[in-house]
């Protein structure tokens, strides 16, 4: 059975603690905390029911046997384990064999008073049509913790903030979004620091002074300039994250997130199903309008370039490279490959 993460999430929170945890589940991300929010969420009913909690580290899909030998035994007390599972080497089938993983797992699965939950990287749909996976689609829960625009991160986080007690007016909604955009655990932390700070209602103006990083700047500034084609302003911007010694990376991926939605507009996506917020629709739109498909073409050529840069792969200051890279965005130069 397949769950997305935030329902399934809402449902274990309103769960009774009396009602033990038990069976398979599967969760996978590319956002940490949301694995992390479903474990702090079971904790409680694991402690009210006495469920021992066990951590195994996958190191080879050999590391099964562990996990069985857990789920196959059971103290002289009938007590219950609670087993969180990471690492993503899949357990694998070896037929006629005493030690078939899957087959163990799959008589386990079907009746075991143990909760286990595999805690995995997103995966593909190739990925989830594994034997192994499927083995925890057809007898367990498989969770879908990806957050796949800013509706979802936004839904997610109106949650958090309700379990810390934040109320936010629309535009400092929207002002937590835009500020923290794809990044789910600064926006957590934010309505954490505002659940400390503020009992009512909070505004975008409570919300500018409860900043985190209280930097003058932001890649999110950078990338509003590039956007609106200010090559001196994001020069600026550039300049003073260099100076306050912001990794090159943070600033390569905003880069690159503003390349491939330019080039997904080029394609004939639309703004809305990319994900894009309603109040940065005109500047993606204009700045697709006026970047010619050849020049944001070159732009992937100049991110590998910084990206092997800031590996150590290829020489070069990353810096500079970064600063060419915005002057061709920004159309200030006929910058090109």
């Amino acid at each position: 059975m397949q769950q997305r993460f935030l329902p399934f999430f809402n449902q274990l929170l309103s769960q009774p603690l009396t009602t033990p945890l038990s069976g398979f589940w599967l969760i996978h991300s590319d956002e940490p905390l949301t694995a992390q929010w479903l474990i702090d969420a079971c904790r409680p009913i694991w402690q009210a029911n006495q469920q021992t909690i066990k951590r195994i580290e996958l190191s080879s899909h050999q590391s099964w046997q562990t996990v069985i030998s857990e789920l196959d035994s059971l103290s002289l007390f009938g007590d219950t384990s609670a087993i969180i599972v990471t690492g993503n080497h899949k357990p694998k089938s070896d037929k006629g064999s005493k030690t078939d993983l899957l087959a163990t797992l799959e008589r386990l699965a079907k009746d075991t008073p143990h909760h286990l939950i595999w805690c995995l990287p997103k995966q593909d749909k190739k990925s989830l049509a594994t034997k192994a996976i499927k083995l925890f689609d057809a007898h367990g829960i498989i969770i879908d913790g990806n957050l796949y625009d800013e509706s979802m991160r936004q839904a997610l986080l109106q949650t958090c903030a309700a379990r810390l007690g934040v109320r936010l007016t629309a535009d400092a909604w929207q002002m937590l979004m835009a500020h923290t955009e794809n990044n789910l655990l600064t926006a957590h932390q934010n309505l954490w620091r505002l659940s400390l700070l503020h009992s009512d209602i909070v505004d975008d103006e409570q919300f500018k002074a409860c900043l985190i990083d209280g930097a003058e700047f932001s890649v999110f500034d950078l990338s509003d300039n590039i956007l609106a084609g200010n090559a001196p302003k994001a020069l600026q911007i550039l300049a003073h994250l260099k100076n306050t010694e912001v990794a090159p990376s943070i600033v390569l991926w905003a880069l690159s997130k503003d390349a491939r939605l330019i080039a997904q507009l080029h394609a004939g996506k639309d703004a809305q199903d990319l994900g894009i917020w309603r109040n940065k629709t005109a500047l993606y739109i204009n700045a697709a309008r006026h970047t010619p498909p050849h020049i944001a073409q070159s732009w992937s050529l100049d991110l590998l370039d910084i990206d092997q840069a800031i590996k150590g792969i290829e020489d070069g200051d990353v810096w500079h490279l970064l600063q060419r890279l915005i002057l061709s965005m920004c159309h200030a130069t006929p910058f090109h490959h």
